[in-house]
């Protein structure tokens, strides 16, 4: 699903990076959708005596993201209303290696991701009479909590600069395989 992001960061001392996305709230059909995140990069090979001279770049990668939707839900033959809210919370910790040649940028990576996913509806009493069910069974049945299989992953990708265009393409290994392509501007 194409959806506009921003995405920047600022670079600070010692080859650190500080990273920052955000997607505004987007309403369609009844659904809305934000998001946000912040992340930390560091070049760790500057810290290692001799093998600074190495040809590549190790960094360490670690970032939040927190992602929240809600869905309102309305019965046809009542016109009661409900809100369904998820929120998704995720944690990532990464070392990237990657190489540069002139526009060109290949890198690849080994992390962990971390999950929390809450799913609540929130109603008055009315809703769960028309589901049927006793009020104590519908409100437990209300919010879910769960995490994720905490896993390790792989992932690798390519970044081609042209001025200030830059188009990018990744595709990570994990339990659930993602790929994505983006298009952006970047100023140094």
């Amino acid at each position: 699903l194409p959806v506009p992001m921003l995405q920047a960061g600022v670079g600070l001392i010692k080859n650190t990076e500080i990273d920052v996305r955000f997607m505004p709230e987007i309403e369609m059909s009844g659904v809305s959708t934000g998001l946000w995140g912040v992340g930390v990069k560091h070049d760790i090979l500057q810290w290692l005596p001799i093998v600074d001279k190495i040809p590549i770049d190790v960094s360490f990668q670690a970032g939040y993201t927190k992602l929240s939707s809600q869905i309102m839900l309305e019965d046809p033959n009542s016109n009661e209303k409900a809100e369904a809210t998820l929120d998704v919370r995720a944690t990532t910790f990464n070392i990237l290696l990657s190489k540069k040649i002139a526009m060109f940028t290949a890198y690849a990576g080994l992390g962990y991701n971390s999950a929390k996913t809450t799913f609540s509806v929130k109603t008055d009493d009315n809703w769960y009479n028309i589901a049927g069910l006793p009020l104590d069974v519908m409100k437990d049945l209300t919010e879910f909590e769960f995490e994720s299989n905490n896993n390790l992953r792989a992932n690798v990708g390519f970044r081609f600069q042209i001025a200030v265009l830059a188009i990018q393409a990744n595709y990570t290994f994990s339990e659930y395989p993602t790929a994505t392509v983006g298009i952006g501007i970047s100023v140094r």
